[in-house]
């Protein structure tokens, strides 16, 4: 009979190695955020500037790290349904 299915344990290091790259995409923003910041910079054009840059932040990048532990949680839910199957057996 042909293997059907998923290795658990193998599926949760994919879901814990998908946390750890949303946590560098997390991390990359931080340090741009900071250069963001720390620019000499005065006014109105600056002040439109950091203003897309948070709705950036609150938008698109808010929705990537969600999208990250979706995919993380999605994946750790099929490795418990996989134990659970196999354990019926």
């Amino acid at each position: 009979m042909a293997f059907k299915g998923m290795d658990p344990e193998q599926g949760r290091e994919v879901a814990n190695a998908i946390h750890d790259a949303g946590g560098q995409v997390l991390e990359a923003i931080d340090t741009a955020t900071t250069l963001v910041n720390s620019v000499e910079w005065v006014g109105p054009d600056y002040d439109a500037y950091r203003e897309e840059w948070n709705s950036f932040l609150s938008g698109p990048v808010n929705q990537l790290v969600e999208a990250f532990k979706s995919k993380q949680d999605e994946l750790n839910r099929h490795a418990d349904e996989q134990d659970t199957t196999s354990n019926q057996n």
